[in-house]
């Protein structure tokens, strides 16, 4: 019984934590493009010249992930 229960909330986990990744990307691909942001499993990877300079100096993108926690 606790098996399934603890499987069950496993599933739901991923589930959330799936959505909340896909969030993430769709803002970032608003903001950069779509072909700049790509999908790993629970990694979003954003790609481009310039982007750990924008990271540095643009507080959006800082903080965005933060809605993962």
């Amino acid at each position: 019984m606790m098996e399934k229960l603890a499987a069950r909330g496993n599933d739901v986990a991923l589930r959330v934590q799936e959505q909340k990744v896909q969030r993430v990307a769709q803002q970032l691909r608003t903001m950069f493009g779509g072909g700049a942001v790509d999908v790993e499993e629970a990694r979003v990877l954003v790609r481009g010249r310039g982007m750990i300079k924008r990271w540095l100096t643009d507080p959006s993108l800082r903080f965005l992930g933060g809605g993962l926690k």
